[in-house]
């Protein structure tokens, strides 16, 4: 017998064996299962742009649901996470939670389709706390799945506030396995929302509650253990860094799409909204009634416009879903003029305007008869969508929620003059650094994220895009005075800034920290009001100077013949989103008044 002929196809049998869905192979089994994930799914139940009213494509938990069937078609073994970040974000849920609230009892949409979708467990996010603490009470009683966080305790007790992970008891092919599931949040909540959680709740660092944890999880006899981790890369590291034991991390919270191995562990992020749906696919041996993990790899699959919307969610929503439909297009006020953003990162615009000055008008009268009456009031406001179009005419709910996309609640903070000239140096990167010799073309915007370019009102400054980052904010005053380092203002802003998002401000003084969400402020300025005319106040903008090459800057292609319409000068459109601006005749808007 030549065994040396016979030695590759036995290899090939014990290959076969290990990868057959059952195969018997001694007192060794191997088997599959898969993980799906999802996270940041922010409300959004249904594939639909509340603030175009229009159906989309690539988004939805309803979308969702259907590659989540086909995976349990294919795989007949199959767990579903979340990661969070669930329950706010969309205007629906919005609707649900503010504007005609639900009560204890109440289902909130995303947790009836989640509960459709048949979650195993889900890890509690951020955005969670947006709405308060009795809300979430409110969604997590509603859920047919477990909620979990390992880093939230009482400030009373100091016990966890939570679950901090779960056992689940299922079967792989018939045979019995325990998986453990736990979850982490970002300990910047007690930033964020500040004003909800202080004092009652507070947070430990990841990487602690991890090493403190896992362990114990592993104590309870499990065969794998999934983290649902609110975070990214780097925390996912520093966990897989400081902790043995893992199997696996689902992440969440920066949006990304990422399936990959961190020290051989896989791990996925699936995007947001509904998006995409991740897969870990483990193949495991059971060997003599004991799991192990041969191997595992992580996958993403994609919503797209191939993809149906369940039967099952859309029928289960429709009335909530049709009542937020109804809600968007209620008209509240007129705008004489349109308000749009596509410049607004180049130049002082309508959408801005409107919010500093509807901040403004709530916080003087917020601080009528206070200690804090005759300070300088000033306001911050960033184009949070540079695509915001709102024509003349009616103003309606859902252009409310386009001109200010993010429910941020308003907050005030006291800052000095240092501080205020560092706010604005920060809102300054948003340019790049421009050479006037150069003969190339050069792009004006940095790769900066618009809703980190506050515009604040009250002041007049200017921004020069030749000098260095931290060194651009010039003639700043206030009132035609030169403002000094000691004097002392109070801005209103968001929680998100006030609580050190972007990092413009650090420890900053809040003097009020309010529930009121900004975009509220809007809409009842508008009702108070009637009808309005926001026009920029030009308190800001680009020292003008000659340059020997063509600058340039991205936007739609909807704005092509908007510099003409709306009568702006040094704006001229080239092409395939990409416009020229001269930044001597761009100057030429601002009033001689302001400019001087």
């Amino acid at each position: 017998m030549n065994w040396k002929r016979r030695i590759p196809a036995v290899v090939i049998v014990l290959i076969l064996a290990l990868l057959l869905p059952v195969t018997v192979f001694a007192k060794v089994t191997a088997h599959e299962l898969v993980v799906l994930g999802t996270n940041d799914l922010h409300g959004y139940v249904m594939p639909f742009d509340y603030l175009t009213v229009q159906e989309v494509e690539d988004y939805g938990a309803a979308k969702t649901y259907t590659l989540i069937k086909w995976a349990r078609e294919i795989y007949s073994n199959t767990l579903l996470i979340d990661t969070g970040d669930t329950i706010q974000g969309s205007v629906l849920a919005e609707r649900e939670a503010r504007v005609e609230p639900l009560s204890m009892g109440d289902i909130p949409s995303i947790i009836r389709a989640m509960n459709i979708m048949g979650y195993d467990a889900g890890a509690i996010g951020n955005h969670e706390f947006n709405f308060g603490l009795e809300y979430l009470d409110l969604a997590m009683a509603a859920a047919d799945y477990p909620m979990l966080s390992a880093n939230l305790y009482n400030a009373d007790t100091e016990e966890l506030r939570y679950d901090p992970y779960v056992v689940l008891d299922r079967e792989v092919d018939g045979i019995p396995i325990k998986i453990g599931v736990i979850g982490f949040l970002p300990p910047e909540i007690m930033m964020w929302d500040r004003v909800l959680l202080e004092g009652r709740v507070y947070v430990e660092p990841i990487a602690d509650a991890a090493a403190k944890y896992i362990p114990e999880l592993r104590e309870e006899g499990v065969d794998l253990v999934i983290v649902a981790l609110h975070q990214g890369t780097s925390d996912a590291e520093a966990i897989l860094e400081n902790v043995e034991g893992i199997d696996a991390i689902i992440m969440g919270h920066s949006h990304g799409r990422i399936a990959e191995k961190i020290d051989g562990v896989p791990v996925t992020m699936a995007g947001s909204w509904g998006n995409s749906l991740g897969l870990i696919h483990f193949q495991l041996l059971n060997r003599d009634g004991k799991w192990e993990v041969f191997s595992s790899f992580p996958q993403l699959w994609y919503v797209d416009e191939t993809i149906e919307a369940a039967s099952e969610i859309v029928e289960a929503v429709k009335e909530q879903h049709e009542a937020t439909i109804d809600y968007v297009m209620a008209p509240v006020g007129i705008t004489t003029v349109p308000i749009t953003g596509y410049f607004s990162r180049v130049i002082d615009n309508e959408v801005t305007q409107l919010v500093n000055e509807a901040q403004l008008w709530y916080a003087r009268d917020y601080f009528k008869g206070t200690e804090f009456e005759g300070m300088p009031l000033l306001s911050a406001a960033a184009p949070f969508r540079t695509s915001t179009n709102v024509e003349a005419g009616d103003i309606r709910i859902m252009n409310a929620a386009d001109i200010y996309i993010y429910s941020n609640t308003l907050h005030v903070v006291r800052v000095n003059g240092i501080e205020l000239k560092g706010w604005l140096e920060k809102c300054a990167e948003n340019f790049n650094q421009i050479d006037p010799s150069s003969t190339e073309d050069q792009n004006l915007l940095a790769r900066f994220s618009s809703y980190n370019f506050d515009i604040i009102e009250g002041i007049n400054y200017q921004i020069d895009v030749r000098n260095p980052v931290g060194q651009r904010i010039v003639k700043l005053t206030y009132e035609g005075e030169e403002i000094e380092d000691d004097m002392e203002f109070l801005v209103v802003t968001n929680n998100y800034r006030a609580g050190g998002g972007g990092y413009h401000l650090v420890d900053a003084d809040i003097v009020l920290s309010s529930t009121v969400e900004n975009r509220s402020v809007i809409i009842d300025y508008i009702i108070e009001k009637g009808t309005i005319t926001p026009s920029p106040s030009f308190n800001w903008s680009i020292v003008p100077f000659e340059t020997a090459g063509r600058i340039t800057f991205t936007s739609s292609d909807e704005a092509a013949t908007l510099a003409e319409e709306l009568g702006i000068k040094g704006i001229k459109y080239i092409g395939d989103r990409l416009f020229e601006v001269d930044l001597v005749e761009l100057a030429e808007n601002v009033p001689q008044t302001v400019s001087n």
